[in-house]
């Protein structure tokens, strides 16, 4: 029976693991803002320690999908819980490449715009790993959280359609156009990561409800 018995997880470790995983959003998220502040120089220091933060990130990512995998994790279902912690860790993947594109394509002064899509990245960030620390009790203001990502990634569509408008009539070279709006496009990808996590925040939740 005891044998038997250790292959259920207690909700208690689970969450406390899913819980480190979620604080590597915020992490990733406040240093991708650094970086856009930060000059060329800087931002090859900065990006260093966001690579760092994604590699903690999967490394936390395996030994929660260890204990996902190894045991039952009562009242949750396992395959819920593993798209939940491979979204968390596609979003500081995410983030994590957003950064790399500003040293890669050697980009320079950035759109004041930005800073606020920067700013949006934490916020979402924040929601998230709120949202993860309320799966243990499922409680109701849960909802909130999930609903303010959503709005935040709404601003963000709109502010990436604003600064797409500006760089195209901008007096930037052809290349520069590209590497900028590559660089943009993984921004506008690590807020919309954000929106699937809500979803996913939120199926788990009206499930185990």
């Amino acid at each position: 029976m005891a044998g038997f018995l250790s292959r259920f997880a207690t909700q208690h470790k689970v969450q406390d693991l899913l819980n480190e995983q979620a604080s590597f959003l915020v992490r990733s998220a406040r240093t991708l803002a650094d970086m856009v502040a930060a000059g060329t120089t800087q931002r090859v220091e900065l990006n260093r320690a966001l690579h760092q933060i994604e590699n903690d990130a999967d490394a936390c990512n395996h030994l929660v999908l260890q204990e996902i995998g190894s045991r039952f994790i009562l009242p949750y279902d396992r395959g819920d819980l593993i798209e939940l912690t491979g979204q968390i860790d596609t979003c500081v993947d995410l983030i994590d490449e957003a950064g790399n594109n500003l040293v890669l394509y050697k980009i320079g002064e950035v759109h004041e715009q930005l800073f606020e899509m920067a700013d949006i990245i934490i916020q979402c960030a924040e929601h998230a790993i709120t949202a993860v620390g309320k799966l243990k009790k499922i409680e109701p203001s849960i909802r909130t959280e999930w609903l303010e990502i959503n709005n935040l990634e709404n601003r963000a569509d709109q502010i990436y359609r604003e600064l797409i408008i500006d760089l195209f009539e901008s007096d930037c070279s052809g290349k520069e156009i590209l590497a900028r709006k590559i660089t943009l496009d993984s921004y506008e990808a690590a807020v919309d990561s954000f929106e699937t996590l809500a979803s996913r925040i939120e199926l788990l939740t009206l499930k185990e409800s």
